[in-house]
């Protein structure tokens, strides 16, 4: 309001007092700033303006809707009610939902970094006439973004989870969409650090490119965990995509009991009585028939097996028991980027004089 945009403009405060060194007795003059507005009042000031901004920019807040929308759907088309027989399909399902994460969150993190950039000279004048603080800024930052995250969260998680046929299960379906919630703040959390702390969009775009790639190498997907060289393993527990992909990936295929064909085939459902206790539904032929021991074209084991609860599984690492550990750690990914960008708001200033 008019009234509270006149009372955050009168000129801050300042309390001056002297103290006199114990060594010399020479005075010196030290400086308490005090604002003419309460926090509370300064952040609610903030996010009335951002929300504002927020709807007069569609180019930025209601494209990235957009994007949620046109990648979910390219995905969900791809594999519309996808019925996963073998290791192929079984890892195309998880790539669809690596996929999805690490897009939509790339795009967040690289829409955001431009658009805080450029509304960043307004908030060095307005903070050093003393309107309100720098943490006010950045807090108002972190809340504004909330309804929009979720709304990609809901039409995002909603277009491709029932389209391609996911756990129908409420818990799956809650760990699938909290996680993609997180991951979006951690990485919209991640664009507005950048953004404080780098000079310029080019930089900071530079910057994010290389992160996202070191996130997306060692999220245990491409290449699992016991494959990396020991002296790149930290990076596999640095990387925050990892604890998204692990969360929703360990919780999908949970008691899932669907029988696979490791690497092809079909499982031998009948066999003659001398072999049938040996082969039926542990080993795998090109049509489903026993036509003797030199016909087998893989052996059986269960989605969860196969996935990450056996040695060798695909993602061998992930574990369900992590579920709770890995929110836990996104939560402090999203917290540690808030205060990380508090600090730089206070420490690094960009301002051209």
């Amino acid at each position: 309001s008019q009234k509270s945009i006149s009372g955050l403009a009168t000129p801050m405060r300042r309390k001056v007092y002297n103290q006199k060194r114990q060594s010399g007795g020479h005075t010196l003059s030290s400086i308490e700033t005090v604002y003419s507005q309460p926090f509370y009042k300064q952040i609610a000031y903030l996010l009335n303006r951002n929300l504002k901004n927020y709807w007069r920019s569609p180019e930025f807040s209601l494209s990235r809707i957009i994007v949620v929308v046109l990648v979910g759907a390219i995905i969900t088309a791809t594999f519309w009610q996808q019925k996963y027989r073998t290791a192929a399909d079984t890892q195309s399902r998880i790539i669809s939902i690596s996929f999805m994460i690490m897009l939509t969150g790339a795009y967040n993190l690289f829409t955001i970094m431009p658009f805080q950039i450029e509304k960043r000279a307004v908030l060095f004048r307005e903070i050093s006439s003393g309107m309100y603080s720098s943490i006010a800024a950045v807090v108002s930052d972190g809340f504004v973004e909330l309804p929009y995250l979720i709304v990609e969260t809901l039409v995002g998680v909603n277009v491709v989870y029932w389209g391609i046929g996911f756990q129908q299960t409420v818990s799956a379906y809650i760990y699938y969409s909290i996680t993609f919630f997180l991951y979006l703040y951690l990485m919209t959390s991640l664009g507005m650090f950048l953004s404080a702390l780098l000079p310029d969009a080019l930089s900071a775009q530079l910057s994010a490119t290389v992160v996202i790639q070191i996130f997306q190498l060692f999220a245990g997907i491409i290449v699992p965990h016991d494959k990396l060289p020991s002296y790149y393993r930290w990076l596999y527990y640095f990387s925050a995509q990892r604890y998204s992909t692990e969360a929703i990936i360990t919780t999908q295929f949970h008691g899932d009991h669907t029988k696979l064909c490791i690497p092809d085939g079909k499982p031998i459902e009948t066999a003659p009585w001398i072999f049938k206790r040996f082969v039926v539904d542990k080993f795998c032929t090109s049509d489903g028939e026993f036509q003797g021991l030199g016909s087998f074209t893989g052996v059986v084991q269960t989605a969860e097996e196969f996935v990450y609860n056996s040695e060798g599984s695909f993602l061998h690492g992930y574990e369900y028991e992590h579920r709770y550990i890995d929110f836990a750690v996104l939560l402090t990914w999203c917290l540690g980027l808030r205060i990380l960008t508090v600090i730089t708001a206070l420490t690094v200033d960009h301002n051209k004089r």
